[in-house]
């Protein structure tokens, strides 16, 4: 179905590759360039009545049959389908079996193709009146225009059609399950007068579609104030199951809010930034609120030192990051609608005027069309450019050539094995190098046997992973031209050939190269070539091994430019790149008003929270330390600052009450944290200079400490 483009490119329901987000980011669009055409746009969302269960199935077996699909398969699928009986249970009562003669099985693994086989035609209907989106049996019909006296014109046509595409179909919307929306910024505008059939669709100011409240305006208000409602209940969660001295690890407290919050603020969010500045600031106060519940820190804990202690940057940066990624994925679809709309948004923005607000998909677009090559793209998903053959074949890999990765006679081994076992094969060695970040990737094949050298040269953003997959495509295709039959080609990348090894089907990434190899490995198993991928450990003084690594080192300046291409997964990486350089540039701005005790002891943004790799330290111990690090804790000087209390004085009467204090000096604590340390740890010291180097035995320490003297700070 894919292959053959069979599909309606308006249908972006249940297809690799393809999400919500992409009917979403092309609507929202629609609306940003009528806006700035000073149009409004008048979309209609229907809702089709309980859509599988009335397909009539002998329309289902004509379409397939004209879609020239094989007749045993069509008979095989229409025999499932109609010859089915339910059971239907209430209570411990159980109605005799009754015939099915209609609809798809809901559940079905099939159902979701053969109902997009079943609308593949659709939007032939309507087309030619509007635009029109579905995803599964949602559907959006809009045109945007001057008035919306001609864009009602359109749409009532469109709908005319489509409810006797729908009536041949044994389909029916359910109108009072409709809505119709203008979106427009102009103040006085009359409403659409839209009717099915004669019956009226109500107009409203906002409708959920694929779980996106779109308001007219496209203020993002009413979403977001949805989506505080679904974030309060996780925080809930969250703080059902700890509070700041007992309860969950930190750690566990964090995956959870990644799942039970986080994923309610990035769903499809960057489509409407910019928007309400008022709800943006309530989600940033909502995440506040769930660090400090992870965190077991004060309400007076800046923002900016939370998000940096937990590793979650500030919202605004993850819905650019968020974006930047959806966007490099649909880039590399070349007949993905979007691409064009956006052009055409791009032209309505200046670059010199910065007041202008962009939209954070915009700027994907922008960001990402000025890079030194282009992305590489596909009319078809990677997928389904490979015959069906090659992606179920199973090609020989050997990940245990006899040889540790630790092996300190690896090379002795190594020709032993091969002595042993190999005798009168043909031999090839790949590799990939990189020898600085901003440098390009070389790729290299080596041929001991006939003195050859293959060597390619990758862009700077190029993966070592990418890499390697091309110095192993390379090879292969050396082997197949030249007809070298038994041939073991070595590689020192594990993870290249357990993605070659792994169910394409299943791997959430499809790496173009890889599906390629395993075509060309498909071909040489066709043509009677025997050819088998082992793995060899690297830098272990394999001669072969070493002159691959030395002609990918050469090959990063001097290598042919046939793979000079950037792919959407390697481009992906600096969407995580820019995100922690703009994270960077926000620290070290926000920290001169906010924060400033935490920036002495944490200096960078680290890659995970310090708290992940010590599960051992119970919440209580967590919470100080991270209040401590924060400089917000129950010490007299910090109460009195915030005048919850009078006086800075230590109970003890003897001196302020900082931190320092309490933790080696005051007489009314039984104990000196000195006493406690490690005796390799350098003294004097201060609390300062011990948070600024934690490790597992200075933790445990100070764990001991806090328990001994029972301090909660």
């Amino acid at each position: 179905m894919e292959s053959n483009n069979v599909l309606s490119k308006s249908q972006f329901g249940f297809r690799k590759g393809f999400s919500t987000l992409d009917s979403l980011s092309i609507l929202t669009t629609d609306i940003r360039l009528a806006f700035h055409k000073k149009e409004c746009l008048v979309g209609v969302f229907l809702d089709i009545a309980s859509a599988y269960d009335n397909v009539l199935l002998p329309v289902l077996r004509q379409k397939l049959l004209y879609l020239s699909i094989s007749e045993k398969l069509v008979q095989f699928i229409c025999n499932t389908l109609m010859s089915r009986s339910i059971l239907i249970r209430y209570q411990d009562y159980v109605v005799s079996p009754r015939s099915i003669w209609k609809g798809l099985p809901q559940g079905s693994v099939l159902s979701p193709l053969l109902y997009s086989i079943y609308t593949h035609d659709l939007d032939r209907t309507v087309n030619s009146f509007c635009n029109v989106l579905q995803y599964a049996d949602d559907i959006a019909l809009y045109f945007s225009c001057n008035s919306t006296s001609e864009a009602s014109s359109r749409l009532n046509s469109a709908l005319e059609y489509l409810s006797d595409w729908m009536t041949n179909h044994g389909l029916s919307i359910s109108v009072p399950k409709c809505c119709c929306v203008t979106f427009t910024r102009k103040r006085l505008i009359s409403n659409p007068q839209i009717s099915i059939n004669g019956d009226p669709i109500p107009c409203t100011n906002q409708v959920k579609f694929l779980g996106l409240i779109l308001d007219s305006r496209l203020s993002g208000f009413p979403h977001f104030e949805y989506i505080l409602g679904k974030a309060e209940k996780g925080l809930n969660v969250l703080r059902a199951l700890s509070g700041t001295w007992w309860g969950a690890h930190p750690y566990s407290q964090k995956l959870l809010y990644n799942a039970v919050v986080r994923s309610h603020f990035d769903y499809a969010s960057f489509l409407l930034d910019p928007c309400n500045k008022t709800v943006l600031d309530k989600l940033t106060k909502m995440q506040s609120k769930c660090l400090r519940v992870i965190l077991g820190a004060m309400k007076s804990s800046p923002i900016n030192a939370l998000q940096i202690e937990s590793v979650d940057p500030p919202l605004y940066l993850r819905r650019q990051y968020l974006s930047d990624r959806f966007f490099v994925k649909a880039a590399q679809n070349s007949s993905h609608p979007l691409l064009d709309k956006l052009n055409l948004l791009s032209t309505f923005y200046d670059p010199s005027v910065p007041s202008q607000k962009i939209p954070c998909i915009l700027l994907s677009h922008q960001k990402f069309s000025r890079l030194p090559s282009p992305i590489e793209t596909f009319s078809l998903n990677p997928l389904f450019s490979n015959s069906f053959e090659s992606l179920i074949f199973q090609p020989q890999i050997i990940l245990n050539f006899g040889i540790s990765k630790d092996s300190h006679s690896a090379s002795q081994e190594f020709s032993q094995i091969i002595f042993e076992h190999w005798q009168g094969w043909h031999m090839l060695f790949t590799d990939a190098s990189k020898l600085a970040e901003d440098k390009c990737v070389g790729s290299a094949v080596w041929i001991p046997a006939y003195k050859i050298s293959l060597s390619f040269k990758c862009p700077p953003v190029t993966s070592i992973f990418t890499g390697e997959s091309v110095a192993i495509l390379e090879a292969i295709l050396f082997v197949k031209s030249h007809s070298l039959n038994n041939t073991l080609i070595f590689t020192d990348s594990l993870s290249c050939l357990q993605s070659i090894l792994a169910n394409p089907y299943k791997c959430k990434t499809k790496f173009p190269t890889i599906l390629k190899i395993r075509e060309a490995l498909f071909d040489c198993k066709n043509k009677g070539i025997n050819v088998i991928l082992a793995w060899i450990p690297s830098h272990r003084g394999i001669p072969g091994n070493e002159s691959a690594d030395s002609c990918a080192r050469c090959a990063a300046s001097t290598g042919s430019l046939e793979h000079y291409k950037l792919f959407s997964h390697d481009v992906s990486s600096l969407a995580r790149v820019h995100l922690y350089k703009s994270w960077n540039t926000h620290w070290e701005n926000s920290k001169r008003v906010a924060g400033r005790y935490y920036a002495d002891i944490q200096q960078f943004i680290p890659p995970r929270p310090w708290f992940f790799k010590h599960p051992f330290l119970p919440k209580k111990t967590v919470s100080i330390i991270c209040r401590l690090r924060i400089g917000h804790a129950c010490t007299p000087v910090h109460l009195a600052k915030m005048r919850i209390k009078d006086s800075s004085i230590c109970e003890c009467g003897l001196d302020e009450g900082t931190t320092n204090h309490i933790f080696f000096n005051c007489p009314k604590i039984g104990s000196s944290l000195l006493d406690f340390l490690p005796k390799d740890f350098p003294r004097p010291t201060n609390i300062k200079c011990i948070l600024n180097s934690i490790n597992t035995s200075l933790l445990r320490s100070l764990s001991k400490f806090l328990n001994t003297n029972n301090i909660n700070l």
